[in-house]
């Protein structure tokens, strides 16, 4: 058990190892943090959208009060007659 703890062993044996299969052996912890990392920003993106979609729809209730007013302000105006009478 006291070999596993050697670090000069555990130096010697990396030195004799090739780089294709150092980077063979680094790959999977390469690719698990990337995922980690991928998942952690999209659950920080999940977190951002409901202001997101609060900000969207006070935009789109604007938008909507902004085309009813137009759209009434026209409407009234085509109801006046055009001889001045009403």
């Amino acid at each position: 058990m006291s070999e596993f703890f050697d670090l000069e062993q555990w130096r010697q044996w990396f030195s004799g190892l090739d780089r294709e299969f150092i980077f063979l052996l680094a790959l999977p912890f390469v690719v698990a943090i990337i995922g980690l990392w991928s998942a952690w920003a999209d659950r920080k993106e999940e977190d951002r959208e409901p202001e997101a979609s609060v900000l969207q729809s006070a935009r789109q209730q604007r938008a909507d009060t902004e085309r009813r007013s137009r759209t009434r302000r026209r409407d009234d105006a085509g109801r006046v007659p055009h001889h001045g009478f009403r």
